[in-house]
Formats: structure tokens, C-alpha cells, sequence
């Protein structure tokens, strides 16, 4: 099985090694004229918007004009927790649509995003994309909804970001943080904090406020809402990050698409995601010693002893999110299982051969 799951991430990682000129070619006729609507709940820019229309510019230019993009960010179209609503209304035809925003239809999805998913932001992205397309109860799941992922995501290693700084593990004891649900809860609460969901435009507002003393938050995404002008303190602990929130399309204007327009897709997926990992493993650095300097972050480490902790509480909370599913007759053991076999077959392809962008052509 891990042999088979190298084989595979091998072959994608393939993919961007083919020479760009390979892909200019006659743009098939039969490709329609359109403009795709795109709701996100990101402001225009920043990390994550600029990524974003890089995809979909390299689009555009590969169908020679006919397909063009038209965005809506902030959620000026509608709420991203009513992403997966929207896309199958025809609302809009791409949404960032979040495993945890309405759990009651993604809870499997949400297996994905458990602590301490992922440590390799390439490996991370790569193996829940091919888990979001190959195993089946999650291939299922997403045609019941009506969407499907069409690119990868990381939003990066969450970390607390708070208005007082928490120099160790008991800090953290009582502090109201800001949580992005599903099994991310169940660490929380068997480190003693008191996580309190919310989706991620209302973190300023909420820290501003009062109403969370922080939030687990990610380096870049920090950056794209300003986070830091609210709250001065980072406490690194790098927890897994959110595989399961990419940009997403409806399933009804997928299957209008000819096989000529799904194959560019597929292939700026492809250059998306990898750009995606290499430049968030490129900027987090630059990004973090910004703060420090420029905005007067303070940045902390914990221990090796309560580093050790927050470990163990992550690794407790998947098997205790696991078992609830269990019980609720939710195959994420499957997904899970799926999705740690593609990480690790990459892991080891990584070590064996470089990331796929790094090696000679």
C-alpha cells in the first residue's frame, strides 16, 4: 500500500517537471466562453488571495481568454459557512468551503483537519487532495453535497496567538481561544482551555473585543487580516494545520465542463498546490521575523517538556474524535487511515528525492 501511494504522489509531483511550453498549445475549440463566480471569505489580498488568482489567471491565459474569474472576497456574497449551500444553488460557482463550518454535512471531511495531521506542507496538501479524490467514503460524501475540492490548502501550522503572552502549558489553563472545531476542540479541552468556535473573519473583532483572550492562528494568515494589530504575542507549538478548506466547485458546473476544460484544471491544480506549499515554507520565516521587527510581536517557544504535552493532547484528541465517530457510524477511520498512508509515501518520497519543484528537469 505505501509502495502503490509513493507511486502515486511520485507521478504528481511529475506533473509541474513537464516544460511550461509543452502545455502552449491550440486552445480546444470546444471549451466555452464563461465567467466563473468566486466567493472567498479573504480579503483581496495577502498570501492566500494572491495564490488564488495566480490559479486563475494561469486559467485564463491556458484557455487563450475564454474562461475569466470574477471574485468576491469578505464574504460579500454570502458567509463561507454557507459555502456548500450556495455552490449547490448555483450561487456561485467556486467557494471556500471549510470542513467545520457545518459539520452536520462535513464531519467526515473534517478528519482531515485533526491536530497534528501533517508536520510537511507539501506532503500535507498533496495526500488530502488525493484522499479528497480516491477514498471512496469522502469521494461519496462530496457527491452528496453537490461540490468538490478543486485545488489543495494549507492554512499553516496554528499556533496561539493571544493579547498575554503564554510563556508555558499553564497559561493556557481557563483562556477563552478561538478554535476551528471538530477534534482541534477535544486538545483544547484536555489542556484545559475553553475553545469557543468561530469562523476565521471573526477572530479580529472577537480578540478586539474581549470576547477570546486569542486565537489559534497561522503565520500568513495573521498576516491577510491583521491579527497582530489586536494581539502582540505568539506562542509557537505548530499543532497540524487545515488540509480541508480549499477552494471548492459545484459538481453541476464541473460536469458542464468538456474533458478539454477539466484537464486544464487539473494541471493548474497541479502548479497551484505546489506553489502553494513551496512559497508558504519560503514566506513563514520572513513573515514571522516581520512581526517581530515591524509590528512588535512577541514570539515564544514553549519547553521541551510542554511542547511534549501539547503533542501527546493532540495525538489523545484523534483517537478520541475517531471513536466518536465510531459510534456515530462515520467511516474516518478509513479517511484517516487513507490519509496517513499517502503522508507518509510522501514523507518518504520527499527524503528519498527532494520535493518535487527542487529536482532537475
Amino acid at each position: 500500500m505505501l509502495a502503490r501511494c509513493t507511486r502515486r504522489l511520485f507521478a504528481l509531483g511529475l506533473l509541474l517537471l513537464i516544460p511550461a511550453g509543452a502545455f502552449a498549445q491550440a486552445v480546444p475549440a470546444d471549451i466555452p466562453t464563461i465567467t466563473l463566480k468566486i466567493a472567498d471569505t479573504f480579503p483581496p489580498t495577502g498570501f492566500v488571495p494572491e495564490q488564488e488568482k495566480a490559479w486563475a489567471e494561469s486559467i485564463t491565459k491556458k484557455t487563450g481568454g475564454k474562461v475569466k474569474f470574477q471574485f468576491f472576497w469578505s464574504d460579500s456574497l454570502f458567509k463561507q459557512a454557507d459555502g456548500a449551500t450556495n455552490l449547490a444553488a448555483g450561487v456561485a460557482d467556486f467557494a471556500r468551503v471549510a470542513s467545520t463550518y457545518d459539520p452536520a454535512k462535513t464531519q467526515l471531511w473534517m478528519t482531515l483537519d485533526m491536530p497534528y495531521n501533517a508536520k510537511d506542507y507539501w506532503c500535507g496538501i498533496s495526500s488530502s487532495v488525493i484522499a479528497e479524490q480516491e477514498e471512496p467514503n469522502l469521494k461519496k460524501t462530496f457527491e452528496q453535497l453537490g461540490f468538490m475540492p478543486i485545488v489543495g490548502y494549507s492554512s499553516g501550522h496554528f499556533h496561539f496567538l493571544t493579547k498575554s503572552p503564554i510563556e508555558k502549558m499553564a497559561d493556557l489553563k481557563g483562556k477563552r481561544v478561538r478554535s476551528y472545531g471538530g477534534a482541534r476542540v477535544k486538545m483544547y479541552e484536555l489542556i484545559g482551555l475553553s475553545p469557543i468556535f468561530m469562523p476565521y473573519s471573526q477572530i479580529y473583532e472577537a480578540v478586539e473585543r474581549g470576547v477570546v483572550d486569542g486565537a489559534e492562528a497561522t503565520i500568513l494568515l495573521t498576516e491577510s487580516f491583521k491579527h497582530y494589530e489586536v494581539a502582540k504575542n505568539m506562542t509557537l507549538v505548530s499543532s497540524g494545520f487545515v488540509a480541508a478548506s480549499p477552494l471548492s466547485i459545484s459538481l453541476k458546473r464541473w460536469n458542464s465542463f468538456p474533458e478539454s476544460l477539466k484537464k486544464i484544471f487539473r494541471e493548474a491544480a497541479v502548479e497551484h498546490d505546489q506553489k502553494w506549499a513551496r512559497s508558504m515554507m519560503e514566506l513563514e520565516e520572513v513573515r514571522l521575523k516581520e512581526f517581530q521587527e515591524k509590528r512588535g510581536l512577541k514570539v515564544i517557544r514553549l519547553s521541551a517538556e510542554d511542547q511534549a504535552a501539547m503533542d501527546k493532547a493532540g495525538k489523545d484528541a484523534q483517537e478520541l474524535w475517531l471513536a466518536e465517530m465510531d459510534k456515530k457510524g462515520v467511516p474516518a477511520r478509513a479517511t484517516w487511515t487513507k490519509f496517513q498512508e499517502l503522508n507518509a509515501a510522501c514523507e518518504k518520497d520527499v527524503a528519498a528525492n527532494g520535493y518535487p519543484w527542487a529536482r532537475k528537469k
